[in-house]
């Protein structure tokens, strides 16, 4: 009788010697390994392999983050609130906190980029445009028309900015400061370009009275031709004079090219 623990050895047909499958194989290709059985269902006994990770294609994911103890909740970029994100119940939930999440909102006012808004009713609405460039756009509408700075506090501008899913309008006096300060901002700008392109000029002048008040006025026109050979207009000045003297007009025509820095003169 052979113990157990002794190492058994049986003779072939061969008449060589074959060592049990617990025992470690000898031959130079398999030295130091042991021989691989099969499991009893037929399965290899080779650790298994890494399952695939599938990349998310939803464009939610671009403002998401899963979290490492669980695949199933994730974060929020912006405002750093947990929501779970289970692969079977899809993202809806995802996009909708991005409609009322305002650290997102934020963001993309200042990329600049669309948005939505909530109104007043409380509904959800498209803003194609940011809130500051809308406002530009209703001085600038002011100032192109000749419209009286009441329009912009009238019912019917009121009704169309409601209709067209636009913010709400500023007051008038909101509007009086923007557009000073957008007058003296283009001012400064053309003052700069005419200073450093040595522009020389053309002027011509005009004078009216008030039929109201009795009072005469002046605008001074500045005519030059542009690098690109264009013929541009200028409005320099609309001045308040005294009488239609000469010697008051110079004054008041000068003080205006020295207010603007020109020089250079065709013809006036």
């Amino acid at each position: 009788m052979v113990s157990s623990s002794s190492k058994s050895a049986q003779k072939g047909g061969d008449g060589k010697e074959r060592e049990c499958e617990d025992e470690v194989c000898q031959t130079p290709e398999f030295c130091g390994k042991r021989k691989q059985t099969d499991t009893p269902c037929g399965e290899s006994s080779q650790p298994n392999k890494m399952k695939k990770i599938v990349v998310p294609r939803s464009g939610v994911w671009k403002h998401y983050t899963r979290t490492k103890e669980s695949r199933d909740k994730c974060l929020c970029h912006y405002c750093q609130k947990v929501f779970s994100c289970a692969t079977k119940s899809g993202t809806s939930n995802l996009q909708k906190h991005l409609q009322i999440c305002r650290e997102y909102q934020s963001y993309l006012i200042s990329k600049g980029k669309d948005q939505t808004v909530i109104s007043d009713v409380g509904s959800v609405k498209t803003s194609n445009v940011p809130e500051p460039l809308f406002r530009e756009a209703t001085n600038e509408l002011l100032v192109l028309a000749e419209l009286p700075l009441s329009f912009i506090e009238s019912t019917g501008w009121k009704h169309f900015c409601n209709k067209v899913n636009f913010y709400k309008p500023h007051s008038r006096r909101t509007a009086t400061r923007d557009i000073v300060e957008m007058f003296v901002k283009k001012k400064e700008a053309l003052k700069r370009w005419l200073y450093t392109n040595q522009q020389r000029v053309s002027l011509t002048t005009d004078i009216w009275v008030s039929q109201v008040t009795g009072a005469s006025y002046m605008v001074v026109t500045a005519h030059f031709v542009d690098p690109t050979w264009q013929l541009k207009k200028l409005i320099l000045g609309f001045k308040f004079v005294m009488d239609h003297k000469g010697q008051t007009i110079s004054n008041v025509l000068l003080e205006c090219l020295a207010d603007w820095g020109i020089q250079k003169l065709f013809s006036s």
